[in-house]
């Protein structure tokens, strides 16, 4: 790759605190950890299509909603079902919402299944999984079916998002009977396709993430395994539900051959999807200590008919973290972990649809890590004579909070330090510097100075992504991709005249349908401006 194309270039589109004033602004947290709940459900009566929130549980809703007063359902699995009036919802500020939870330890809830002869006995983690990897040929469709999602892709350093795309697709899927990847019968339409300019642009973070699907072999290696460009299908391809009996990634491999036999478990307690209980099951990948690699994650599986409603596995660079910690621990609902350590992370929930289960949300990220080969650096020193203010041009926007410190700058004339009153961005890549009385006594002409007979020093001032000033540097990042649906159709086929994405390519080379659906029935769920932890 020419350097030319590795060099960083920033495009900031209205301010990142703004927000369109077009949305209810919410925000999902546990009523008792008030931490966010992830990827929530969010519906409305006597409406097909919803939306669901992010992993930070922000989500936006259609103002008009708020003069229609419509009545907002909340679900998440875990959590007690809440519904509240659009109306009671404040315009211009992120409303808080608050999910109570739904759980029942085990000591309070019995746990059997009846055997051949009648009788009851009681059922391992194990034998749980094994009934829920045998019953997706009954629990999930194996007819054609379509999903209408909204789809988001996008990368985060340093707690901003980058190169932020948004989708309305329609999916396309001719049964659980057929391969995701290989048969021409699964494939997806583009409605809409947008690459959002309020959020953070820039090349060398794009050229990044494209090529190679995550996947992780049997040695320990980190490979990555796939030339797909296109980010949609790379999702597809790490749904071990969807793909059961092909292989996903590690260490489910083939989820119906290779899952149980990888992974230990420990069945920790009931929970509730609606009125639906679940098992809630941890597990953690088996291998010895000195594996570079450990697998983590929860699968929550009905009570009732051993229907997959959700999974999670997040894949964590041991080399980073020797503790390996207790996955099997009580005192949190979900696998907390430094985000340094994970390589990548898979989420998946479906919901029941009369007696089948349909897709209702899929992400999948995973780490990269590039070298910075455009250090952030001064590019100009300039002193005003008029306003007696010294100001510093920077090649990147400059993260705000690390010039609060007076400190970390040091203005010199004629080897006198200078004494700084206060610092301020004059934009994202200026800085004012106001100084007190640096030439009082001096005699000094300060019309006549020049720019060049001063000298300055900085240290610990950072850009956006979190590079030091004048520091070559590694930045890490992760790239998401996030489908959420807002409208299943139980059996619907494609009409001979759409336009389909190719699944190799990426999407923005990709033709957009002109139709007769209605695309402003569904709504883009662009992230909320604060960002990931």
């Amino acid at each position: 790759m020419r350097t030319s194309l590795l060099i960083i270039v920033f495009f900031i589109c209205g301010v990142l605190s703004a927000q369109n004033s077009n949305d209810l602004l919410c925000k999902v947290l546990d009523a008792e950890a008030n931490y966010p709940v992830a990827y929530a459900t969010v519906r409305f009566e006597n409406v097909q299509n919803g939306v669901i929130a992010g992993e930070d549980g922000g989500f936006r809703l259609p103002l008009d909603y708020k003069t229609q007063n419509k009545a907002v359902i909340i679900s998440s699995i875990g959590y007690k079902t809440l519904r509240l009036e659009a109306n009671t919802l404040k315009e211009n500020e992120i409303n808080i919402i608050y999910l109570k939870p739904r759980v029942e330890e085990l000591g309070e809830v019995l746990i059997t299944a009846k055997s051949n002869s009648g009788r009851t006995r009681s059922e391992s983690a194990e034998t749980i999984i094994r009934n829920a990897i045998g019953r997706i040929p009954t629990n999930y469709p194996y007819t054609p079916h379509s999903y209408i999602t909204y789809y988001r892709d996008y990368q985060v350093v340093n707690n901003n998002y980058y190169n932020l795309n948004e989708a309305i697709i329609e999916n396309f899927d001719a049964g659980f009977n057929t391969d995701k990847y290989e048969n021409e019968s699964n494939k997806s339409a583009l409605y809409s396709y947008d690459l959002n300019t309020e959020f953070y642009q820039d090349k060398q973070l794009l050229n990044s993430i494209y090529g190679k699907s995550k996947l992780l072999d049997r040695y320990n290696s980190a490979k990555l395994g796939t030339n797909i460009q296109n980010e949609l299908e790379i999702l597809n391809i790490h749904n071990p539900i969807r793909n059961f009996d092909k292989s996903s990634f590690s260490f489910i491999y083939v989820f119906k051959d290779n899952f149980i036999e990888n992974h230990d478990f420990k069945l920790m307690k009931v929970v509730y999807a609606d009125d639906i209980p679940l098992y809630e099951i941890r597990f953690v990948s088996k291998g010895d200590e000195g594996a570079k690699y450990i697998g983590q994650g929860t699968i929550y599986i009905s009570k009732t008919n051993y229907a997959i409603h959700k999974l999670e596995y997040r894949m964590l660079d041991k080399g980073r973290n020797s503790n390996r910690g207790n996955p099997f621990g009580n005192s949190a609902s979900r696998i907390t972990t430094n985000r340094k350590t994970t390589l990548f992370e898979v989420n998946i929930e479906y919901k029941a649809i009369g007696e089948k289960m349909y897709l209702n949300y899929m992400t999948f990220n995973n780490r990269f890590i590039i070298k910075e080969p455009n250090p952030f650096k001064v590019e100009d020193f300039y002193f005003n004579t008029r306003n007696k203010k010294f100001y510093i041009t920077f090649n990147k926007p400059i993260d705000e909070k690390t010039i609060k410190r007076k400190s970390n700058f040091r203005l010199r004339y004629d080897n006198t330090k200078l004494i700084i009153n206060s610092i301020e961005l004059e934009d994202e890549k200026i800085l004012k510097i106001d100084v007190i009385g640096w030439s009082a006594g001096s005699g000094v002409d300060t019309e006549n100075i020049r720019s060049e007979d001063f000298s300055y020093k900085l240290k610990r001032v950072k850009d956006i992504s979190g590079a030091v000033i004048n520091k070559e540097s590694k930045l890490i990042g992760y790239q998401f991709r996030e489908l959420f649906t807002q409208e299943v159709f139980k059996t619907k086929q494609p009409e001979d005249d759409l336009i389909f994405l190719y699944k190799t390519e990426p999407l923005f080379s990709s033709r957009i349908n002109n139709t007769k659906l209605d695309v402003d029935t569904y709504w883009i769920n662009t992230p909320l401006k604060q960002t990931k932890g």
